[in-house]
């Protein structure tokens, strides 16, 4: 991998945090991302045919709960995958700027131990939950820019209103999964959810997408998870391989869609950008982003930090 600098890029400066944000105004104050410069086929790996090496940041992935599901992906010929550190270690805990958090070892020094364990550099794609999508992700961003790899953002974290502004960049390569029934929705309707989460991804992203599942919970159905997270790895991987000036790989999103839809349990919207600021919608399972869902329990951060994923 190319040489990275150490030191965060000049441009990226973390504001001074509120002190002890409301979890209501963490859940869905949605301050705006600070602006900065059946399983198809497997594809081949980004090494010349080798398998793509996946680094999946287990605090908050649903490495217990799902850990089958992790253990069939590493099984595939296509992918080589590597858990990094574990749920409920004492590093597993929000930083000090977050209300219920605490100074090191939290989230945000666990984040700086794979920096420089070379997390950027070992990795061809990246797999993220929870509170992972919402503070390791954002630190491996402000650090290394569009350096970090494609990441899968299981929850969607680094797409909400965070205690801390996120430096999400331009040609970040982004595939986040959210869920209709996760707390981390709020009281947000489903169009709000889905607006307000298109709304964090840059405006001259190209390069993102999102899938929506009305039955998701927080820590996704095995099933679901296990359908889809394979074929999004994929297509993560042909869009960073294309380059930023391809069009989107629009058959590895046809694939995402092909195995939410084959169980038939599932409904909700695929969505991808085709351009800066231009998204392609893509409904399955009869469900319109208009349903109608019961709000969900607010999310408050000490329940997403120690609640088993």
């Amino acid at each position: 991998a190319a040489a990275v600098a150490a030191e965060p890029p000049r441009w990226y400066a973390a504001p001074t945090p509120s002190p002890s944000p409301s979890p209501e105004r963490q859940e869905h104050g949605r301050s705006a991302v600070a602006s900065a410069p059946s399983l198809a086929p497997p594809m081949p790996g980004l090494g010349g045919g080798a398998a793509a090496r996946i680094s999946v940041v287990a605090p908050g992935a649903g490495t217990g709960a799902n850990a089958a599901v992790y253990a069939e992906l590493g099984r595939m010929p296509d992918f080589r995958l590597d858990i990094k550190g574990q749920a409920r270690a004492p590093y597993d805990r929000y930083p000090a700027s977050w209300q219920g958090g605490a100074a090191g070892p939290n989230l945000e020094t666990f984040a700086a131990q794979l920096m420089d364990q070379g997390i950027v550099e070992q990795s061809e794609c990246l797999v993220v939950g929870s509170r992972g999508g919402q503070v390791v992700l954002p630190s491996l961003w402000s650090r290394f820019g569009d350096g970090v790899p494609p990441a899968v953002v299981i929850n969607g974290g680094c797409a909400m209103g965070l205690p801390t502004a996120v430096y999400w960049p331009t040609q970040a390569v982004t595939f986040l999964l959210i869920g209709g029934q996760d707390n981390f929705r709020g009281k947000a309707s489903v169009e709000e959810y889905i607006a307000d989460t298109k709304s964090r991804v840059p405006k001259g992203s190209s390069r993102t997408a999102i899938l929506y599942v009305s039955e998701m919970q927080h820590m996704p159905q095995s099933a679901l998870l296990g359908a889809v997270l394979p074929q999004m790895v994929r297509a993560l991987l042909a869009w960073k391989r294309a380059g930023a000036s391809a069009p989107p790989p629009h058959d590895k999103m046809q694939a995402v869609l092909a195995a939410v839809k084959q169980q038939k349990q599932w409904s909700g919207c695929l969505m991808y950008t085709c351009g800066a600021g231009v998204w392609q919608d893509l409904p399955f399972g009869g469900a319109t982003v208009a349903e109608k869902v019961a709000p969900q329990r607010p999310w408050q951060p000490a329940t997403a930090a120690f609640g088993g994923a």
